[in-house]
């Protein structure tokens, strides 16, 4: 498998390193303007085969990062004019976060993927120190020959980066809104690539509306058969319709309010708003229309509606209603239970959905604890990983618009910022713990997320958004084309071209009603 590496150096090194790296028979290549790129297979490398970008400017690693994967950084400090080790990760680590608030997490470059080369400085001790706190991955001090250098790399690009060829999907939740943002974006990732299909990946992990879709997806059912069912199209699967998710939970409301009223009776009167408060029922609609077409449609169309009925693995977050400990359902002891009861729970967010028994505990909303749940396929072995993550509040930099659109829009800008933010820090822990995985983000562009404004959980479905998500990603797609064709070809994925991809954004309602 190729392994990206980015050597930084000062000027005055850059000529003896290209002639160093000449000399072992690499292979120079015209790959861009920025560095001096060759092309490198080497016996000491041991079946690796490297491609080795040189760069003497510093302050050309953001806008290199913007183009290209970089497996591996190699910050080399030695010769005139560099700036010291510490002070260029400092400088690279600011940058970069930069670089990923402005184009989006998977921008994140893991300090962990920096190693660098030292000069022998009385010092070096404590430096060596002080780059391991900022998690830098090694150092070598002073490397007298190219074979000692050749050697080092090939134990951190070997030995260091595990690269399998598993791929997995992680999905936050989003309600209705973020559902069908989820399915569009499928839709485009299913069409975009040659070789493999997003369908075939071994680790699908989903949270909330994530866990549905997720499901869908593990039991190879096919998002175009499901969004002919929201249109009302002719379909191979029963039509999903908003009855089948808002089922009203009216006989526990009645005897909630009615058991309440029977106690309020010996109630103190100071007690009494205390007691009126306990009348609110958990959840105003069941859950299980969804549980039971879900079963049906797990059974009847897919691989079947149990974990291990599965040809790969499924993990589905949730939420224990009384203790608040997020919960991985498909992992022991949940990996022999159906996948449709896990779904409920999954999806059932209080006041709204009643929680779901299992056992005897109550779960609730797996996204109530964890935005996403990007350690289950992580620690499964996946090595690329698509995330898939819908909600995200409207950004402006006009001040005062949330104020303008009242209280109820503010409240829900808040809740979708403090999920967002979770989320992002998250996935920057989890980036750092693994280093050696490929993540690649999918999140509502601002189009995507003006549509999505106000509640997420609206009463009505809206297959618009599917088109509009189908659209973004593939224009996503389309601007990072050089960075993620590389990063996915790697696990058998060929992004196609830009010009088919730009074709691909108008064939939406071709390929639904084909």
């Amino acid at each position: 498998m190729r392994q990206h590496l980015l050597y930084v150096m000062s000027p005055s090194r850059l000529d003896g390193i290209a002639k160093a790296i000449a000399r072992l028979g690499a292979e120079r290549i015209d790959d861009n303007a920025i560095t001096i790129t060759y092309e490198l297979d080497h016996k000491m490398m041991k079946g690796i085969s490297l491609r080795v970008y040189l760069l003497s400017n510093i302050d050309g690693v953001t806008p290199f990062l913007r183009h290209h994967p970089v497996d591996l950084l190699v910050y080399d400090e030695r010769g005139t004019g560099a700036p010291e080790a510490l002070e260029a990760v400092y400088r690279i680590a600011r940058d970069v976060h930069s670089l990923a608030q402005l184009w989006g997490p998977d921008f994140h470059f893991p300090m962990s993927r920096i190693v660098a080369v030292l000069n022998a400085t009385p010092d070096v001790d404590h430096r060596v120190f002080s780059l391991g706190r900022l998690n830098v991955r090694d150092v070598i001090v002073e490397p007298k020959k190219t074979a000692l250098m050749l050697r080092w790399l090939h134990n951190l690009l070997y030995a260091g980066i595990v690269r399998r060829d598993r791929v997995g999907i992680a999905l936050s939740g989003g309600a209705i809104e973020g559902l069908l943002y989820q399915i569009g974006t499928i839709l485009a990732l299913k069409h975009a690539f040659r070789g493999r299909t997003i369908y075939s990946c071994e680790s699908i992990s989903g949270v909330s509306s994530g866990s549905i879709v997720g499901s869908i997806v593990a039991n190879d059912i096919q998002v175009e058969e499901v969004i002919k069912g929201l249109l009302d199209i002719k379909s191979q699967i029963p039509a999903f319709k908003i009855s089948t998710i808002f089922d009203l939970a009216g006989f526990d409301i009645v005897k909630r309010v009615f058991n309440t009223s029977l106690r309020m009776r010996k109630v103190k009167l100071s007690q009494w708003l205390e007691s009126t408060l306990e009348s609110i029922p958990t959840g105003f609609f069941k859950g299980e229309k969804l549980e039971a077409y879900l079963h049906d449609l797990f059974a009847e169309h897919g691989q079947g509606d149990k974990f291990n009925e599965l040809p790969n693995h499924l993990f589905i977050g949730a939420t224990d209603h009384d203790t608040f400990d997020h919960v991985t359902l498909g992992k022991a002891p949940f990996d022999t239970m159906a996948i449709s009861a896990a779904v409920r729970a999954s999806c059932s967010l209080p006041p709204l959905f009643t929680p779901k028994a299992i056992g005897d505990r109550y779960y609730i909303d797996g996204q109530v604890t964890k935005s996403c749940n990007l350690e289950s396929v992580v620690e499964d072995g996946a090595c690329l990983v698509f995330v898939i993550d819908p909600m995200k509040p409207i950004r402006s930099n006009t001040a005062g618009i949330s104020d303008t659109k009242g209280g109820y829009f503010s409240l829900l800008q808040m809740i979708k910022g403090l999920v967002s933010t979770r989320f992002e820090t998250n996935f920057h822990a989890v980036a750092e713990q693994y280093p050696d995985v490929d993540f690649i983000v999918f999140q509502p562009d601002e189009e995507c997320a003006r549509m999505m404004a106000g509640s997420p959980m609206k009463p009505r479905l809206r297959p618009q958004m599917i088109e509009v998500a189908f659209q973004n990603t593939l224009r996503r797609l389309r601007e990072r084309h050089k960075v993620y064709a590389a990063k996915t070809v790697r696990f058998g994925f060929e992004l196609k071209s830009v010009e088919e991809l730009r074709k691909l954004e108008s064939s939406y309602q071709t390929i639904v009603k084909n």
